[in-house]
């Protein structure tokens, strides 16, 4: 994947946009503004509208992932949104989710926790890890290595 650059290419700077909706592209971020390149090559200065999480404009000038213009008059150019370009995580009509990847990683500050029924597996930040349930099956065609300071089994 081709690394992506932070500097502006010189172009035509536009001062403000038309009316409508505008694609573009984030080269550049300057503290709350940032400079984009529409897809007609002209460079605009843009703000966040106040309902997109700054998160999402890093993300957009990482990846390159285009973003949504319009002018709004007082403040010129705002950033709307990002488009979206791929499928959503969405359930499908009968409820289920499938989360379908090469590799897959969730990330929580705090503790991540599945539950399904009675049953759930429950990781913490400090390193421990429980699993509830009313029956637990393993099963396992090889080998099953525990590696602990002790073993418990009530």
């Amino acid at each position: 994947m081709a690394k992506r650059t932070t500097i502006a290419r010189k172009g035509r700077t536009a001062p403000a946009l038309g009316p409508g909706l505008h694609a573009g592209t984030i080269e550049l971020r300057q503290d709350e503004r940032f400079r984009v390149r529409t897809l007609g090559g002209e460079l605009v200065t843009a703000v966040l509208d106040d309902a997109v999480d700054p998160d999402l404009a890093k993300e957009c000038l990482r990846s390159g992932c285009r973003v949504i213009l319009a002018d709004d008059g007082a403040r010129g150019p705002v950033i709307l949104g990002a488009l979206q370009t791929s499928l959503p995580v969405a359930r499908d009509r009968d409820g289920h989710l499938v989360v379908s990847a090469k590799k897959i990683r969730l990330k929580a500050a705090q503790s991540l926790v599945l539950d399904a029924g009675e049953s759930s597996l429950r990781l913490e930040p400090n390193g421990a890890v429980r699993m509830e349930g009313d029956r637990l099956v393993i099963d396992v065609g090889s080998l099953v290595r525990f590696l602990a300071a002790s073993v418990e089994f009530p």
